[in-house]
């Protein structure tokens, strides 16, 4: 039969959860995904008065147990980010110790391109080894890199020790969300979800104060020093605590599941765009052959990529077929364009207190709190509606309506914005991301079957935080461009004027009518960098209009609980 027959797969849901079934059967013609040879599939008609027994797809563990998994996975969550940001503020006494300022760039690039590339693998990795094992995997992976980056003894060293942290920090990120999945139903993993998210944005503001905090008073291996003792104590809650079912087979049975080929394709993919990305407008011109270069072999590594997944491994790390479902397409689309749109506002909001202002940069990390509160709040309020009402597909577009209202509001910050005024932008910015943080892990999951929960899931921080970096990028070099044009037009002939963004001491230099002159060239080119954040909201916006509502599966209406004699069927 055509797939015109069907707007979207079908399958069946006691197929899915391998629930004991009838005799009593009946053939649906169907096609479903990429397994287009199954021409028919048997469905189940199952009396009320011989219903099948109930089958657990969520595994929550008794409270005491469950409280301690979730300190493990916040620790995880908040260290993982931490480790993304608290480097920034460290960068002067790193660059003092070892005396490589052209090598600073790549403390961010390393850690970046491996925690980008490796967190797709971490949900095909889980699947095949086991979500503890994978998890545990990760958190070593992670320690050892802060180790490493901590007793450097050269700039090289701590380039490494990012790098491996890098990887560990991927796989933390993304089975944080896998191992929510597979504890708790669908309706009760909203809030933690939010939670979670909650934790992350935290983590974004702390991160800059504990990392100037720990180089002026301390020495700046703290921020790598940090993660040893709590990294260590979320392994051993994890160890103790989380007990998931483990698939079964023999080591070399599951090592030959996995997709070697592909997963050497996608490192090399997402290592050439981050890497392109990260020198463009800094190290190299965006024009320069070295970017050229590096980012179109990344895009035609990804078409390389996508062909060799959707035709070669029988276990592909990212099945191609999936992304004709609805959900999935526009959902990613939402989650890559907010995260472009999140990451502009939070990477140059400290500039504009900082420089703008003339803040310090603990009361400049200070003055985005707000934007935290706002996450807080409607990330764990929207996870409560979802557990009590059981709905969530206009969460999305309602957060993406606020955070592009908010976006819009930042154009108007100058040098005379009234606190008040910033308090209140910054929350409206916070209440939007946060409706779309747990909502958007709802909308995928909901969406497929079961054993491709954890895919979807890992891809979901995948997207985002590829976003992140093309967000960073894309308004870095409009916000740098037009900095340096407006600097330029108002100090001929100096050179200085443009390593005040660098060093804002060197405003001292200036007289009060010189340093408004700079201030108007920061708020000209911020506003620039406002306005890309807008456009991406508002595309966030309409991809997340195109998100469909799907039940929000439980153990009750997924086990095979006692149903009326009726065909039950669930979208691929």
């Amino acid at each position: 039969m055509s797939t015109s027959t069907f707007d979207k797969d079908f399958k069946l849901e006691a197929d899915e959860t391998n629930a004991p079934v009838s005799s009593s059967t009946t053939t649906i013609p169907v096609v479903d995904g990429k397994e287009e040879d199954h021409s028919s599939v048997t469905a189940s008609v199952a009396p009320a008065s011989d219903a099948p027994a109930p089958v657990h797809l969520y595994h929550k563990p008794p409270p005491r147990q469950f409280v301690l998994i979730m300190i493990a996975l916040s620790l995880c969550v908040f260290l993982a980010s931490l480790d993304q940001i608290i480097v920034s503020t460290s960068i002067p006494a790193i660059t003092r110790s070892f005396h490589s300022l052209g090598d600073i760039s790549w403390l961010a690039t390393a850690y970046m391109m491996t925690s980008t590339a490796f967190q797709p693998m971490y949900g095909k990795l889980s699947d095949i080894f086991g979500r503890k094992a994978v998890m545990l995997f990760a958190n070593i992976m992670f320690l050892a890199g802060s180790a490493i980056a901590g007793w450097a003894t050269s700039m090289t060293m701590l380039i490494i020790g990012r790098g491996v942290a890098g990887i560990g920090a991927g796989g933390l990120m993304a089975m944080v969300f896998v191992i929510l999945s597979d504890m708790l139903d669908m309706r009760e993993r909203g809030k933690y979800i939010g939670f979670i998210g909650a934790i992350f944005s935290l983590s974004s503001v702390i991160g800059p104060l504990l990392g100037g905090a720990f180089a002026d008073q301390l020495t700046w291996r703290w921020s790598f020093w940090i993660n040893l003792p709590f990294g260590g104590l979320s392994m051993l809650f994890i160890i103790v605590n989380l007990d998931l079912p483990t698939p079964k087979g023999s080591m070399s049975d599951k090592i030959k599941r996995i997709d070697f080929w592909g997963s050497i394709i996608l490192l090399g993919t997402v290592a050439m765009i981050v890497l392109g990305l990260s020198w463009g407008g800094t190290t190299y011109p965006w024009n320069s052959g070295k970017v050229i270069g590096v980012l179109c072999g990344g895009l035609a590594m990804a078409g390389v990529f996508i062909m060799f997944e959707w035709k070669v491994p029988n276990e592909p790390i990212v099945p191609i077929h999936l992304y004709k479902i609805r959900n999935l397409w526009s959902t990613y689309g939402s989650l890559f364009f907010s995260g472009m749109s999140f990451f502009g506002i939070l990477f140059y909001l400290p500039i504009y207190f900082q420089v703008v202002k003339g803040e310090d940069a603990t009361v400049g990390g200070l003055e985005t709190v707000p934007f935290v509160f706002g996450i807080v709040i409607t990330s764990i309020s929207s996870g409560i509606w979802v557990l009590k009402r059981g709905s969530y597909h206009f969460f999305p577009a309602v957060g993406n309506i606020f955070f592009t209202v908010g976006a819009a509001l930042c154009i108007i910050f100058d040098k005379d914005t009234k606190r008040v005024v910033t308090i209140f932008v910054l929350l409206i910015c916070g209440l939007g991301m946060g409706f779309t943080m747990q909502s958007s892990t709802l909308a995928v999951q909901a969406a497929v079957k079961p054993k491709y929960m954890a895919t979807v899931t890992t891809s979901v921080q995948f997207v985002r935080t590829l976003g992140q970096v093309f967000g960073v990028a894309i308004v870095g070099s409009v916000f740098n461009n037009r900095l340096t044009d407006d600097l330029e037009q108002s100090f001929p002939g100096d050179p200085l004027v443009l390593q005040v963004g660098q060093d804002y001491t060197l405003l001292n230099r200036y007289t009060p009518a010189q340093r408004d002159l700079i201030y108007e060239g920061y708020v000209h080119a911020l506003r620039y960098a406002f306005y890309c954040c807008v456009g991406f909201c508002a595309l966030a916006f309409v991809s997340s209009c195109f998100i469909q509502h799907k039940e929000l599966k439980t153990n009750a209406n997924q086990g095979g609980a006692p149903a009326k004699p009726e065909m039950t069927v669930e979208m691929a």
